[in-house]
Parts: C-alpha cells; sequence; structure tokens
C-alpha cells in the first residue's frame, strides 16, 4: 500500500492510500471491496512491458482520502482528477469523476500514469498549491526525483506527458505515406473484380401538394471585396489542427507545471515560517545564601 502524506496547518495530516483489497481489509474488517486476492507492486525501476501486463493482471486499486484521521472518501477506481478534500465519509466505494468540484474550495488534483499509477498529488484551495512528497519506493518518488534533477526535466517531463496525448496523431502523420503504398501495392495484387449491378425496386408514394406561400425578399447587394489567398501555412494549420493543437497544449502543461511547483515550494515555506519555534524553558537561578 502506497501513503501519501500532507501535514496543513489548518486541516491536519492529510493522507491518501492506495492499495488493493486485500491491503484494506487489514485496516478496516467492514472494507466493502469485492476482490480478495492481493495484487503485485512492482518496483519503481520496472520497464515498461512489465509495469503494462502487472496492470493487466492486477485487480483493481482502490483510493482513501482521510483528513485529521477522518475517512472522507473511498474511490473504486483511479483516474487524474480533481477531487472535494471533505466528504460525508461515506464507506461504500464510489467512482472518482471530478466533475463539478469548486476549485475555491480545498481539494485534491491526482495525477496518474496510464497504467493506474500514482503520480503526482497537489492539495489546491483557489490559488494555493502545495504538491505532497511522494512515498519511499514508489513511482511518482521516482518521477519527483527525476524532475528535481534539473530545471529542464522539470518542465520537459510534464510537457512529455502532455504531448503523449498526441502522439498518436504525429505517428498517423508520419506513417499515413507508407500505409498508403503498402494498400496500393495490396491493391494490384487483388484480381480486379467487378461487382454485379443492384437495382433496388423503385416504389412511388403519393406526395400531397402543398400550398406555395412566396414571402418578399430584401434585394441586398454586397460590395464585391477581394480578399488576399491563404497562406499555405494557415490551411496546413486549419487541415492538422488535430496535431499541432495537442503539442501547443503540451508545451503550456511544461509551462504550467514549472509554475505550479515554484508556487508550492514558496507556499511550503511560508507554512514552516508560521510554525511555532520551540523554545527550551529557560533554567532557573539558584537561590541566594542570606548573609
Amino acid at each position: 500500500m502506497e501513503v501519501w502524506q500532507l501535514d496543513h496547518p489548518t486541516y491536519g495530516l492529510i493522507e491518501v492510500r492506495q492499495g488493493f483489497d486485500a491491503e484494506f481489509r487489514e485496516l478496516y474488517d467492514d472494507w466493502p471491496g469485492d476482490t480478495t486476492e492481493n495484487g503485485v507492486w512492482l518496483p519503481a525501476d520496472a520497464p515498461i512491458w512489465a509495469r503494462a501486463r502487472t496492470w493487466i493482471k492486477n485487480p483493481p486499486r482502490r483510493l482513501e482520502i482521510s483528513v485529521d484521521g477522518e475517512m472522507q472518501h473511498r474511490y473504486e477506481s483511479l483516474e487524474s482528477a480533481r477531487v472535494p478534500l471533505f466528504g460525508q465519509g461515506k464507506p461504500e466505494l464510489t467512482v472518482m469523476t471530478g466533475l463539478g468540484t469548486d476549485r475555491a474550495k480545498p481539494h485534491l488534483k491526482i495525477t496518474m500514469s496510464p497504467f493506474k499509477e500514482l503520480l503526482q498529488i497537489e492539495f489546491r484551495e483557489g490559488p494555493t498549491i502545495v504538491e505532497f512528497e511522494p512515498p519511499a519506493g514508489s513511482r511518482g518518488e521516482r518521477r519527483h526525483e527525476m524532475m528535481q534533477s534539473s530545471t529542464f526535466r522539470r518542465t520537459a517531463i510534464p510537457m512529455a506527458e502532455g504531448l503523449s496525448k498526441g502522439g498518436f496523431a504525429l505517428l498517423a502523420l508520419l506513417l499515413a505515406p507508407v500505409f498508403a503504398r503498402v494498400i496500393a501495392w495490396i491493391a494490384g495484387l487483388l484480381p480486379d473484380w467487378e461487382l454485379p449491378e443492384i437495382h433496388p425496386p423503385q416504389v412511388e408514394l403519393p406526395v400531397p401538394e402543398l400550398p406555395q406561400v412566396e414571402l418578399p425578399l430584401p434585394n441586398w447587394s454586397f460590395p464585391d471585396i477581394d480578399l488576399p489567398e491563404m497562406p499555405a501555412w494557415v490551411q496546413w494549420l486549419a487541415e492538422y489542427a488535430e496535431i499541432w493543437l495537442p503539442v501547443v497544449m503540451g508545451i503550456a502543461v511544461g509551462i504550467i507545471a514549472l509554475r505550479n511547483h515554484r508556487k508550492s515550494e514558496q507556499q511550503k515555506a511560508q507554512w514552516k515560517s508560521q510554525e511555532p519555534a520551540h523554545e527550551e524553558p529557560a533554567q532557573e537561578a539558584p537561590p541566594r545564601e542570606e548573609t
């Protein structure tokens, strides 16, 4: 089980637990999950093929959010979404949708990998953004360490994650000429078949004759404006918007992630400066001897 924690100066300890039903049953006797088998946790440096195979074979992972020791939410599936921090504390498992989350109120922004691995959690309340520290040995810790190694990686990793959404479109654009030649080659090997003509029966249905009403229409004349021809690069952008738009979005995601990290570090430093200093009690002076 993975446990993500953030000590908030007002709300207390915020905990997010991710695990399988068998692991949660060790904590709660009345856990509502319906699976009994335990899943496999891979090391953070596991190759992508092993992560994909384990994700397919593993039972579903669950998520629980608690604040100051009180359960707030339990989710039956893991998705990248914004979820409210405080809830009704119902014991049943619900679907994580993130719809209708008020961004002005305390909530969590959860980032998952395609293999349902918890990568990042951010506490948010209006303009406040604070990142959780990932647990040791988790996939989130590996991602965090890579992003902390340099400013370039902190921007490039979220940017690459955003670009992955348009990866299939870029791949299709690059491989389209190859596919076209393969299909043309296969079509040349097939015999020239002629399909028989099919003549469906024609049925004439009676159509009622409706009265025609001619309304007076204004006779507007617009000036003939000779507009310049659209540049070729504008035509390309209009034709391949589904390809370049994810690229632009990926770049924006990287820039926003870098800005949010700086805001998180500033907020943590502010919380730390507001903590009361622990002063050692002053030692009493020994009593004077009367002369």
